[in-house]
């Protein structure tokens, strides 16, 4: 990986203590997985392999660190100077860094782009997301001038929507046309959504029968990460399933589709939760035919982002982790029906969310966009025109969800901004770009270490 003159910001920005931020790393990594190292700790090991790979699996992996840094009193990073107690009760995403954005298929068949991570969704300053935001988009690009731009890019596209939905202008979500990376994921999303690929790669059907396909379905990495292994469930989880499937049935209209006919667990999706269980489901369609069955994913979510010591973001509005992601991701996509079969559980104690798993649903991959920042001039520029895309995406979100206090966020930040465009731009630039060189320098210093042993020493035999 090249990030050349990252390297010097690094130096800037890393604590003049490496002992003290390793021990904040270390602290924010135990609170952040303790629970899961309790019941499987081999696989928060592979998670922590993962998140080791290179500083972009690191950033996944650290939101809570991030918050952490940005929220805490006397926190190290430095606060933007757009904000005041408003500012800090805009219902965020949390986690809107490149990856986290992908396809979806409406209830009207309409295809679009939005966020697709709401786990850690609560409330808090809107500069931190947009923050966030910009620190994945520099990583991504693996060069630090190019990796600015892309922040002001995106800042800029954020405070120009932002302008527009205070003006009541009609805004809605990406679409084909956009962008062309964005036209070739839509194309595929739904092209392969129409013949059911993730139902047939899971469950392939042989004379008129689904089983499912166990094992790895990609190999297991050199680092020993399961990339993708499809186990069974015992028969306790197959209970949990069934239990959970009853009770999403009672919150969506697709009464038809809810007897379960195959159950399985996945491992090696995602990063941040890369050891929450996931489940993949296949219930029957319509008519018994394989033709027209559903594939349903089951996902274990937990509270938002938790920094010791600091008040919850999350009001108390919701009852579980998995509903405030569901209702947070229906209040901050641009459709409410961009999934009309999400839904959520809480069975045995586990707070499950429930979405449509065919390719209709398809993230954003930070490859492309690295392909595209190591490209030709053209490429780079049309990097540059996504990354205003993802800022218009994120101030979308921001400016038409309600905030705690019940109103627009659009009127409580478009104020902020209002006159002071280019200063507000320069700051999420400065910030980003240092928030970007902390990551890459907590990925270097704690790169080779055996993680595992040093955050969970009371865990292990």
């Amino acid at each position: 990986m090249r990030i050349p003159a990252v390297v010097v910001l690094v130096a800037s920005c890393a604590s003049p203590d490496a002992a003290d931020r390793e021990q904040r790393i270390v602290t924010s990594l135990a609170d952040d997985n303790y629970l899961w190292a309790l019941r499987d700790p081999a696989l928060v090991e592979r998670k922590l392999a993962k998140m080791q790979r290179g500083p972009y699996e690191w950033l996944r992996g650290t939101a809570n660190l991030f918050w952490r840094d940005v929220m805490e009193p006397g926190a190290q990073r430095t606060a933007s100077a757009f904000g005041d107690p408003a500012s800090s009760r805009v219902l965020l995403v949390g986690d809107p860094h490149p990856e986290n954005a992908g396809t979806f298929r409406a209830a009207d068949g309409t295809m679009i782009v939005d966020w697709n991570d709401f786990d850690s969704t609560g409330y808090g300053p809107f500069t931190g997301d947009l923050r966030r935001l910009g620190a994945g988009l520099v990583i991504a690009a693996e060069d630090a001038a190019l990796g600015g731009e892309l922040v002001r890019r995106a800042a800029t596209g954020y405070a120009m929507q932002i302008a527009a939905i205070a003006s009541g202008q009609p805004t809605g979500p990406a679409i084909a046309g956009a962008h062309p990376l964005l036209d070739d994921e839509l194309a595929t999303a739904k092209t392969r959504g129409d013949r059911s690929y993730a139902l047939d790669e899971l469950a392939p059907a042989t004379n008129g029968v689904r089983a499912v396909a166990f094992g790895d379905l990609e190999p297991v990495a050199a680092d020993g990460v399961y990339e993708d292994r499809v186990t069974p469930v015992a028969p306790e989880v197959a209970d949990w399933i069934d239990r959970a499937i009853a009770q999403w049935r009672l919150g969506t209209l697709d009464a038809a589709a809810a007897v379960v006919k195959l159950r399985a667990r996945r491992v090696g999706s995602g990063v941040s939760s890369y050891a929450a269980y996931r489940f993949n489901v296949v219930l029957e369609g319509a008519t018994p035919a394989v033709d027209d069955d559903l594939l349903i994913e089951i996902k274990e979510t937990r509270e938002g982002v938790i920094v010791r010591g600091l008040p919850r973001w999350s009001a108390a509005e919701w009852d579980s982790p998995a509903a405030r992601a569901v209702a947070t991701q229906r209040r901050l996509q641009a459709r409410p029906d961009a999934d009309p079969l999400l839904g959520h559980a809480l069975v045995g104690g586990l707070s499950l969310k429930l979405r449509h798993r065919e390719a209709y649903q398809r993230g954003l991959d930070r490859d492309d966009l690295t392909a595209l920042a190591t490209g030709s001039t053209a490429d780079r520029a049309r990097l540059g025109d996504l990354a205003e895309i993802y800022g218009e995406m994120l101030a979308r979100a921001h400016g038409q969800a309600r905030t705690e206090d019940g109103v627009l966020g659009a009127t409580v930040i478009a104020p902020l901004l209002a006159g002071r465009d280019a200063a507000f731009v320069d700051d999420i630039v400065q910030l980003a770009t240092q928030d970007a060189a902390q990551v890459i320098a907590d990925h270097a210093l704690m790169k080779d270490r055996e993680l595992f042993p040093l955050i969970f020493p009371e865990v292990l035999p």
